[in-house]
């Protein structure tokens, strides 16, 4: 047997602890306005429930029309807690939707008299509004958070729950609210809730920090100039593609870029504008590469790409778009005519291959497009030839072709 007034007593107590640690921790994370809607959604329903379950010792109107209505406007900061951690704001109906449609049913006197009633419209409320909040968490489900799918789950669970009082509203139909309070029904709802605001509050605070570990973990990877993969984040992946990835008797093709005279840019129109040309870079680069394609910044005006399965033809084809949508797109910047270019060397070779022998060749490659004048794409091809020609020095005795700009 479940004594109710003790799981009561449990359930408002565990709610109001729990929004005072999500308070806490907003304190801590103030970024994550979305911790503040919870922990006060926490608090006023630990409220709420006080209320309610003071049936019979409190005004009616406390106890029911306010209690139920508190109940159903803390399913409105859970929502709004939601859309911010989505980054969306949320309008005020969105808060006051659903306890308005119970205080206005309440001037109905035939839902004042019918106790069955009121539970389906409670009932039906709450769903409504878990779903919601169900659907946010949803909406943004490519952001990889571990804790993003079990969170789903207890809400549904949640919302099934809840659901079961329809049924139950309708087949057993109650007298008096003392029936319901007495019920194995409300005994079990109360169990339930305890168990579902210590899960829910725990998995919003691994939400949180999961995404704040990711983010750190993201600027540790990611050049916060261009958007690219940083030095360590490219030639780390770019390892363990081609060790865990590369098939025999595919080609490979690394490729080095170089904005040519970029000194001479952040010299003579300052580093705005070459921050700007980097930029540019960066976007013909996501324009033109293939998806499988991956790429870096190396640091300052260099930059990297590893293309698997491509051979020395599709290699050259796309360096060249790469260079010459480049040079249209850097022709003038900020109104100012840069004219900035790019040389790029290119190394192909079939698989088994190793990363730094095709970065070693792809620099001599480019090395040679920069000696012969800029603004150009010289390509290495090995063809069926093992990695071995290279020389202990790097010096490259494959043939080298040069493309000069048109």
């Amino acid at each position: 047997m479940l004594h109710v007034p003790t799981l009561v007593v449990i359930a408002v107590l565990v709610t109001a602890i729990l929004g005072v640690l999500l308070m806490l921790a907003w304190r801590r994370e103030q970024d994550s306005r979305a911790l503040l809607l919870w922990g006060f959604g926490y608090l006023l329903g630990a409220l709420s429930l006080a209320l309610v379950a003071s049936r019979g010792t409190i005004p009616d109107v406390l106890s029911v029309e306010v209690g139920i209505g508190a109940v159903l406007l803390c399913y409105g900061f859970l929502l709004a807690g939601t859309r911010a951690f989505n980054g969306r704001e949320t309008p005020p109906t969105a808060f006051l939707i659903a306890p308005l449609i119970w205080l206005i049913a309440m001037q109905i006197p035939a839902v004042q008299a019918d106790l069955n009633l009121r539970i389906v419209i409670v009932t039906l409320c709450q769903c409504a509004m878990t779903a919601c909040v169900i659907y946010e968490f949803w909406r943004e489900r490519t952001e990889p958070l571990l804790s993003r799918w079990p969170t789903i789950i207890v809400l549904l669970t949640h919302m099934g729950v809840l659901g079961l009082r329809l049924p139950a509203a309708l087949l057993t139909p109650m007298t008096t609210s003392a029936d319901f309070f007495r019920s194995s029904t409300f005994a079990v709802m109360a169990f339930a809730s305890v168990l579902y605001t210590i899960t829910f509050a725990f998995l919003l605070l691994s939400m949180v920090k999961e995404r704040g570990e990711l983010r750190h973990k993201t600027a540790a990877l990611i050049d916060p100039l261009t958007g690219l993969a940083n030095r360590r984040a490219f030639l780390s992946d770019a390892e363990h593609f081609m060790a865990r990835e590369s098939k025999h008797d595919e080609s490979l093709t690394v490729m080095l870029a170089d904005l040519d005279r970029f000194k001479a840019v952040n010299d003579q129109f300052g580093h705005a504008i070459g921050d700007r040309v980097l930029q540019i870079f960066a976007d013909t680069i996501t324009r033109t590469l293939r998806p499988m394609d991956m790429s870096g910044r190396l640091g300052g005006e260099e930059f990297a790409f590893l293309m698997p399965g491509a051979n020395a033809t599709d290699a050259e084809r796309i360096a060249e778009r790469l260079r010459i949508q480049f040079a249209e797109g850097a022709r003038k910047v900020g109104g100012l005519a840069v004219n900035a270019t790019v040389s790029v060397g290119v190394a192909t070779a079939i698989a088994p291959a190793q990363l730094a022998d095709l970065i070693g060749v792809a620099d001599g490659a480019l090395y040679r497009a920069k000696a012969e004048g800029r603004n150009r794409v010289s390509v290495v091809d090995f063809g069926a030839a093992p990695m071995g020609t290279i020389e202990p020095k790097g010096t490259v005795v494959v043939p080298i072709r040069g493309r000069h700009a048109a």
